[in-house]
């Protein structure tokens, strides 16, 4: 019997600088009755999924759902859905080799398949004799305002944060609290979450090239937090605390 590759999916995410990360492809009853069925091969890898076929499958009709679950806890934090609702889920449908993202109720996840709550669904089918060839599933990590809390500093010893590289169009930060030994610097811009990139920012001293931090922290998912800003505004942002 000869075999193919029905669908080749790969998942990867913005917050790993690009890198694979690892999931759990679980198939819903009736794709995995399917899966039986058709005599397919499901190689697993880290952050995707291989489905090899007979090739009598290329000539039916199929369409096999999978919910796909993290490994790694902070994904669910530092994962952005661009414009699904907070009360929905993603659902990502793959046809032909491209993909398209929608939204579903909650309720269209099988009730054996809730608990843990799955990050995404796909749905992958093959029409008009046509194989998935490798689909990668790009997710995004989320924006927010950097905030660094930095101790030990001498008030009369003016700092700046500035960009790691020199000459590049890092963002800006500005100076929201000082306090006795103390600066808060804050982002302009919201700046995505990363996990394993390299540095992006260093505390120097103000019109100077001498570097206080060389390598300030990058921020990632376990950084967030709700900070009171003025007004008792209260807003989600990034934020380390550093002592000098």
């Amino acid at each position: 019997m000869n075999y193919g590759i029905w669908a080749d999916i790969l998942v990867s995410h913005e917050y790993f600088c690009g890198k694979y990360s690892d999931f759990t492809f679980v198939p819903e009853l009736d794709s995995e009755t399917t899966i039986r069925r058709e005599g397919f091969l499901i190689q697993e890898a880290i952050g995707g999924i291989r489905l090899i076929a007979p090739e009598e499958a290329f000539a039916s009709k199929i369409e096999l759902v999978f919910w796909v679950y993290p490994t790694d806890r902070n994904v669910w934090s530092a994962t952005d859905f661009e414009n699904i609702p907070e009360d929905s889920i993603a659902f990502a449908k793959i046809s032909q080799g491209s993909l398209q993202w929608e939204s579903c109720t909650k309720d269209k996840i099988p009730e054996n398949m809730q608990v843990p709550k799955p990050l995404f669904g796909i749905a992958i089918s093959n029409q008009n004799n046509v194989d998935n060839s490798r689909v990668t599933i790009p997710l995004k990590t989320k924006h927010l305002k950097w905030r660094y809390n930095i101790s030990g500093l001498s008030v009369n010893r003016p700092v700046e944060i500035v960009g790691y590289k020199p000459n590049t169009d890092a963002p800006s930060f500005d100076i929201v609290e000082e306090h006795a030994d103390t600066i808060v610097f804050m982002s302009q811009q919201d700046i995505p979450l990363r996990y394993g990139a390299p540095p992006l920012f260093q505390l120097r001293e103000k019109n100077s090239s001498k570097a206080i931090i060389k390598c300030l922290p990058n921020m990632d998912a376990r950084s967030i937090a709700t900070v009171c800003l003025d007004k008792n505004r209260r807003e989600i942002v990034a934020e380390s605390f550093i002592n000098t």
